[in-house]
């Protein structure tokens, strides 16, 4: 059984404990042993206790917030009963109609928190079914709608909107289409709301700047009319106010469904660098070592090849030998002896 289902058992039986409690006479004095319904009251309360542990450790944060709410509504319950037992000794009247209006608020308060925690683990079942679909959709967000997009950093920056860049206002029209296309819902109410409210404040944001105007055609950007500060300021003041504000509902609502897409595990993972191409190489004890390189270069006449050529500026250049080492240079030694012993051989013949 589910940890859910475990507290909701706890819940039911609390609930019938205190509803005995409600019918039940304060006790005939402050000497007299514990009334029944008090004590079955306090161990329904300790065993819902135990069971709000267990919801604290498995589910998801909005199912233990409407735990932790339910649990505090049945513990104020119980509370009350106990304060009426001291409270009216021996009396003939059952707890209910000593106070009915504590009878009615705290009976109530049980009951709305019993049908808040019950909803929330609906939401938590459907969002554990749906989790696959609310993955790939949440991957699809944030690949029309990335971080690091420039119309959103530039909006982030938080400037002030009287002059809207070009980018800025194609960036938002696309992000919007791109969400309006997708026409398949997060199944996740949570997510669907943060979702809904991301596409509203963009589809405001549009309203807003198609609301002012481009100087002239060749202009790479829009602005709220210059002459409006002289000749109607308080127009021209309410027109960045409505720009600002929208903003800032934008970056909230972009904030927000992110977030909510963390929570739920749904953010798509950061990619991680492709190596670059790999070559064996054996060492002299013939083991073998592996080296990563992004491109390969030879010099001197050598050859090597890898998947991307060498940058430019780290291509090496050939060093020249030193005179002395050239062919030119020991050539033309060689012909200089040559010489020199053919004329040393014709004198000798001449003599």
């Amino acid at each position: 059984m589910s940890h859910n289902a475990t507290f909701l058992q706890a819940t039911q039986a609390s609930q019938g404990a205190l509803t005995r409690g409600w019918l039940a006479f304060p006790a005939p004095s402050a000497d007299a042993p514990v009334p029944e319904s008090v004590a079955q009251t306090d161990v329904a309360v300790l065993n819902l206790e135990d069971r709000l542990r267990e919801v604290r450790l498995a589910a998801a944060p909005h199912v233990t917030v409407a735990a932790e709410a339910l649990h505090a509504a049945v513990r104020a319950a119980a509370d009350a009963q106990f304060e009426l037992h001291m409270q009216n000794f021996s009396s003939v009247e059952r707890l209910c109609a000593l106070d009915d209006v504590a009878f009615t608020r705290h009976t109530d308060a049980v009951r709305q928190a019993l049908e808040a925690f019950v909803a929330a683990a609906y939401r938590e079942g459907v969002s554990v079914t749906a989790t696959g679909s609310d993955r790939a959709k949440a991957a699809r967000v944030a690949e029309a709608v990335p971080a690091d997009a420039a119309w959103l950093v530039q909006l982030s920056r938080r400037m002030p909107m009287r002059r809207i860049p070009g980018f800025v206002a194609e960036g938002v029209d696309s992000a919007l289409e791109a969400l309006q296309r997708d026409v398949i819902d997060f199944v996740d109410p949570e997510l669907e709301a943060a979702h809904q409210g991301f596409m509203e404040a963009l589809a405001r944001l549009v309203d807003e700047i198609n609301g002012i105007f481009t100087p002239d055609h060749d202009a790479a950007y829009t602005e709220v009319p210059p002459e409006w500060r002289r000749t109607d300021p308080e127009r021209y003041a309410q027109a960045l106010r409505d720009l600002s504000q929208v903003r800032d509902t934008v970056l909230d609502g972009y904030k927000e469904l992110m977030n909510v897409m963390s929570r739920r595990g749904h953010l798509p993972a950061p990619q991680e660098p492709q190596p670059g191409p790999s070559v064996r190489v054996t060492a002299g004890d013939n083991s073998p070592v592996t080296v990563n390189a992004p491109y390969a270069h030879a010099s001197h006449g050598g050859h090597a090849s890898a998947g991307q050529p060498a940058p430019a500026d780290q291509i090496a250049v050939a060093t020249p030998a030193p005179w002395y080492r050239s062919g030119i240079f020991w050539g033309a030694v060689s012909a200089v002896g040559t010489a020199a012993s053919a004329i040393v051989a014709y004198l000798a013949l001449g003599r």
